[in-house]
């Protein structure tokens, strides 16, 4: 419920501060004075978006703040999710800033929050009935929102799930049929490309082992050269000799001086280890021979890496792993008809779940709609509208082309006649304004139970019916305000005189500067204001 309202530099609000009480509030005043701005303030509080030109003229900034108490469980659950802080036991204030540069900030509690977070929370708060609300009745699209109780939401919003998932399963079933289409159609160059690659046989370690032994082959004569030489060193100039016999003398000099005895180690290690390098199998020219024939099958070989890669502009290591998306491609062909085939049964599957819970919504949305029909009527009569006749059409289903859209299968359109022994015709083309907004109110009466919205607004709905009309409307709206906090905007004394409380909005000039004023009324400035709105303004005694 709306507690408080404050308003900074909204329009032509300067500066308001407004109480609000359960029950009826009625606001009443001259065209222009501003109730409509303290609706639409209000309205920015529950999500809606802000513009610019709303800011008073020659401020930056533009604030409003509502303070509401006992909200409800689905609220609690949002500020759970959304991260903001509360206690049960203190009311929950909503802050919106505006700014001129566009910028626009909201506040739960003082913490931050976006505009579709927001609006998720004030949809749970209140909900404005306006002329342009009551306009939705000449689109048939809205109807379906009409026709519900909680079964069929509940439903509603197990076919939603159901639908996401055969879509899904759908999307991934075309695209297959497309990739493989794609594939079949260059089917054959795979295959080649695959047993070329795969008869190549290519390996990273072959290539390198190939290549050193080809680079072997090819400076053999200069292998065999320098290890000659090499072996001559030891052989013919006796080098291993003169260590050893170095060695010698070092020996005796550790003798005489122990300084001498690292030296000793080292060279004598290094001596033995040239021994071991000079007798290895590695220096044995015996072991060495020269295959023309082998060197022709490495280069022949290699020859075959370097055409792959240039051919197919990969290295060896991108061609290996080439080979196996190939072999990968290859076997979705082949298994292409089993793939195909569990998607189409998981399909089909998903696609009987989805029918028979639409055809579910359906029949409850025929049974509901009988209901609304029945109480639609008895709530015109109550409106002057004793003379209607009404029916719920619903669309044939074509077996053959069943069409899912967002909430069903279903399509409906709202058939009346307001006058006796006249045809139905569609709602959006027999109605007046006044007759659209008495169907409307209506319509609210029977879904109020589902709507959880602790406020209910309702912006001059009124417009265009007077006299006994204007009383049964009045009627209908304090009936919901048992239930619910309304507010009310009225140009009509038989609405205004039924609320629970009055709020007179006018305007004065003060410096040169329009200025909303908001009073609330007691019993005899209430009479007054009643008397006014009856009157030519100028009240009588009587």
């Amino acid at each position: 419920m709306l507690v408080s309202l404050l308003v900074n530099n909204f329009a032509i609000i300067d500066n308001a501060s407004i109480d609000f009480d359960k029950g009826m509030t009625v606001l009443t005043g001259e065209t222009g004075a501003g109730k409509s701005l303290i609706i639409d303030a209000i309205s920015l509080l529950l999500g809606k978006r802000a513009q610019n030109d709303l800011i008073r003229y020659g401020e930056n900034k533009a604030s409003i703040t509502g303070v509401f108490s006992n909200y409800s469980k689905e609220i609690i659950d949002y500020l759970d999710s959304f991260g903001i802080s509360y206690d049960l036991d203190d009311n929950l204030i909503i802050k919106r800033e505006l700014y001129a540069n566009g910028k626009s900030v909201c506040k739960i509690n003082n913490e931050i929050i976006t505009l579709n977070e927001l609006s998720k929370i004030g949809d749970l708060i209140g909900d404005v009935h306006s002329q342009e609300d009551t306009f939705g009745l000449i689109n048939p699209k809205n109807y379906l929102s009409f026709i519900r109780n909680k079964e069929i939401d509940k439903l509603v919003n197990d076919y939603k799930i159901i639908l996401s998932e055969y879509k899904d399963i759908d999307n991934e079933y075309n695209k297959k049929i497309k990739e493989n289409d794609e594939i079949k159609l260059k089917s054959d160059f795979i295959k080649y490309q695959y047993n070329e690659l795969k008869q190549a046989s290519l390996n990273e370690n072959e290539e390198i082992e190939l290549k050193n032994e080809e680079n072997y082959l090819l400076n053999y004569n200069k292998v065999l050269e320098n290890i000659t030489k090499f072996k001559e060193i030891y052989d013919d100039k006796n080098a291993l000799d003169m260590i050893y016999e170095s060695l010698s003398y070092l020996s005796k000099l550790k003798d005489y001086d122990n300084k001498y005895e690292d030296l000793y180690k080292v060279l004598e290690e290094a001596y033995y280890n040239i021994e071991e390098v000079k007798d290895n199998s590695l220096f044995k020219t015996s072991n060495f021979e020269y295959d023309e024939n082998r060197l022709n099958e490495i280069e022949l070989r290699l020859s075959l890496y370097s055409d792959l890669k240039r051919k197919y502009k990969k290295n060896t290591k991108e061609l290996v792993d080439y080979t196996k998306e190939l072999k990968d491609s290859l076997e979705l062909i082949d298994n292409f008809d089993d793939i195909i085939k569990e998607l189409k049964k998981k399909l089909d599957l998903k696609y009987n779940e989805l029918l028979t819970l639409a055809y579910k919504i359906r029949d409850l949305r025929i049974k509901r709609s009988k209901e609304i029909e029945k109480a639609i009527i008895e709530n015109l009569n109550d409106l002057e509208l004793k003379n209607t006749s009404f029916n719920i059409k619903f669309n044939e289903i074509d077996e053959n082309k069943i069409i899912f859209n967002k909430d069903g299968i279903d399509n409906i359109d709202f058939l009346v006649s307001f006058n006796k022994g006249e045809n139905q015709k569609s709602l959006s083309h027999v109605a007046s304004g006044g007759e659209l907004s008495r169907f409307m109110l209506a319509m609210k009466v029977i879904l109020g139970d589902l709507l959880p919205q602790q406020t209910k607004i309702f912006d001059e709905i009124d417009s265009g019916v007077s006299g006994a009309v204007a009383f049964s409307i009045g009627k209908k709206i304090k009936n919901i305000s048992k239930n619910s906090q309304v507010l009310c905007i009225t140009h009509l004394a038989q609405v205004a005189s039924l609320g629970d409380t009055h709020l007179k909005i006018s305007k004065e000039i003060k410096d040169g500067r329009t200025y909303t004023v908001i009073e609330t009324l007691e019993k005899e400035a209430r009479i007054k204001e009643l008397a006014s709105m009856i009157s030519n303004g100028n009240i009588s005694e009587n």
